[in-house]
């Protein structure tokens, strides 16, 4: 046909363009045929509403495609059961009591329900989980509990501990880990620290002047100093200094420049600890945004192929374009995450992440350095920000403090995990609780519990959110690509989505249009998988590339029966591009029906 095409048109509720080639194959009763506009090009063969027989309808542009998929039939008899719904994760041995906030099932199961055993993979939910590794968390058996629990991105801090200790740490991590787990590398950035206590403890009282030294020196009889030796010049007198998160606060009171050292009140009191970060927010100090430390944490970031990079202490774009320079230089391929801590990081938020490849809420010195009760409200603004660019975003800092010490959560803390799933946060992440907690498998757990209802109570709402607005200026293929395969998943009741996606970019897609199904994303590239374990609502599986393109609804198949994602019978969307295992190439999408030719 010649008829002359609109610049775009619609496929089921995403607007694709002109220059995209796009096959939707569908059969029986031509269902598929008055969800799309009358004006798009199309060719039929004996298409009839009324036919119960298979039926072919490909839908394209007029401009040639590069190469054309073989489509694959559905049954228009299919019957589609409801998606069979995990039994309740148990509780670990750690967590003998569960919270009663908690103890319903996650999701109880119906009756109607076909005799079918899901797969373990799906029983996961869609927000990830981050956890610290730590003395807690360390070992092989608690990491594979950890794993097995539902983490899905392992946290090293490079503020703490010796590179020898990281390697073990890597070494645990990639031994104990019977499924793709990413690995962030957290720099220190320019965080000024406590010196070393002696006996790691000086117990301060209001009123106390404590001494801050230029030279260091084993901190004792109210006399400490710290990492950074230009604190006695950027302090002034009147500014406020706040320690370990603002549990510990000062006032600066005098300051002798000639014999190096300042002296501040103490207006809040507690036991002072060795390494515990500073926090200036009225004063200008005079330190780099990535540390010599940094630069070298990062060659052993890159040597040790980890996934992520954290970058800490984050102002502005440019310090995160510094980072990726050093790294392309390196030909190293990790991703960046910034952390949003610093006031100047929230004012030139927009650029911030569009630099980076993720970010996370790092709320701890957030609430330090602006006003504490603006942090929620902060929150929200990072989470949007990060979706609109199509960026993963982890929320991170006290999200079940109290189980550092004890069983079971409060409920502020369970309403607040579930507040940032429904912000939108991609990923939420323990700190302490894992790293130096009594109870680091069972905090995983209360967490996908948390998770578990959350999303579940967004399903029930059908609580939607809108693509993101940056991937339909600058990703138009992929980003089309993605709303024609939500239209049709919604469209046909399908079962699953399965989306080749050799770098990640197309599964990153798919994960901010929040599917109400499964998505597995196939990858030849362990890191690419490893990398992909950070997105919303995706299952990353390592895979070799199919003989044929036309092969991959056989490779499918093979999975939904090898790890019980869908039975015979039930519909799968598939996206993918010609040829596989090409970046940046996909560029259609068909459905099958499991077990059918």
């Amino acid at each position: 046909m010649t008829q002359t095409t609109p610049k775009t048109f619609l496929v089921g509720g995403g607007f694709i363009p002109s220059c995209l080639p796009v096959s939707v194959v569908w059969g029986g009763r031509g269902k598929a045929v008055s969800n799309f506009p009358k004006n798009l090009i199309h060719k039929h063969k004996n298409l009839n509403p009324q036919n119960t027989q298979r039926q072919k309808l490909t839908l394209f542009c007029k401009t040639p495609p590069i190469h054309r998929t073989k489509p694959h039939f559905l049954s228009p008899k299919t019957h589609l059961h409801p998606t069979p719904r995990p039994a309740p994760i148990p509780a670990p041995d750690d967590l003998p009591i569960p919270h009663p906030a908690l103890s319903c099932p996650l999701r109880a199961t119906d009756p109607t329900d076909p005799p079918f055993e899901s797969s373990p993979l799906m029983q996961r939910p869609n927000t990830k989980i981050v956890v610290t590794l730590g003395p807690a968390s360390a070992t092989p058996d608690v990491f594979a509990k950890l794993v097995d629990a539902g983490v899905s991105v392992a946290r090293l801090n490079f503020s703490h501990g010796s590179l020898d200790q990281k390697r073990q740490y890597l070494h645990t991590i990639r031994s104990a880990a019977n499924r793709p787990v990413a690995i962030m590398a957290d720099l220190c950035g320019p965080k000024i620290r406590v010196g070393q206590i002696d006996n790691n403890a000086m117990h301060l009282d209001p009123g106390d002047t404590l001494t801050i030294q230029r030279e260091p020196t084993l901190g004792k009889e109210l006399r400490i100093s710290t990492n950074y030796p230009g604190l006695v010049d950027d302090l002034d007198v009147g500014q406020r200094v706040l320690i370990d998160d603002g549990a510990i606060r000062l006032l600066c009171t005098d300051k002798e420049p000639l014999h190096n050292l300042v002296r501040c009140r103490v207006t809040t009191g507690g036991i002072l600890q060795s390494n515990k970060g500073f926090n200036l927010p009225h004063t200008s100090v005079n330190l780099p945004s990535i540390t010599d430390k940094d630069w070298a944490d990062v060659d052993f970031a890159v040597a040790n192929d980890v996934d992520y990079i954290a970058l800490s202490f984050v102002r502005s774009a440019d310090d995160v374009i510094s980072l990726r320079k050093y790294l392309e230089k390196k030909n190293a391929r990790q991703h960046i995450i910034s952390k949003i801590e610093m006031p100047q990081a929230v004012h030139n938020l927009e650029a911030v992440v569009e630099a980076s490849d993720a970010v996370l809420v790092a709320r701890g010195d957030l609430g330090v350095e602006m006003d504490l009760t603006a942090v929620p409200i902060i929150q929200k603004d990072i989470v949007h920000a990060a979706h609109e660019a199509g960026k993963p975003c982890i929320v991170a800092t006290q999200m079940l403090q109290t189980m550092v010490d004890n069983p079971s959560p409060t409920r502020a803390e369970v309403s607040d995990v579930a507040n940032a799933i429904l912000d939108g946060a991609d990923a939420v992440m323990l700190s302490g609780e894992t790293a130096v907690g009594k109870y680091p498998v069972g905090a995983v757990h209360v967490l996908c519990e948390i998770a578990h209802h959350t999303e579940s109570y967004i399903a029930r709402k059908r609580i939607t959110v809108e693509p993101p607005r940056l991937l339909q200026k600058v990703h138009h293929r992929t980003a089309a690509v993605a709303h024609g395969v939500k239209s049709v998943v919604e469209d046909l009741e399908a079962k699953l989505v399965v989306v080749w996606s050799q770098a990640g970019g197309s599964a990153r897609y798919l994960s901010k249009h929040r599917f109400r199904v499964p998505i597995v994303a196939l990858s030849t590239d362990a890191a690419a998988v490893r990398r992909m374990a950070l997105y919303y609502g995706i299952t990353p599986v390592q895979s070799e590339i199919p003989g044929h393109f036309d092969d991959l609804p056989l490779l499918v198949d093979a999975l939904c029966h090898d790890h019980k994602l869908a039975q015979p019978g039930e519909r799968v969307v598939i996206a993918a591009g010609a040829p596989l295992g090409i970046v940046g190439v996909t560029n259609s999408l068909s459905v099958h029906t499991v077990g059918k030719p």
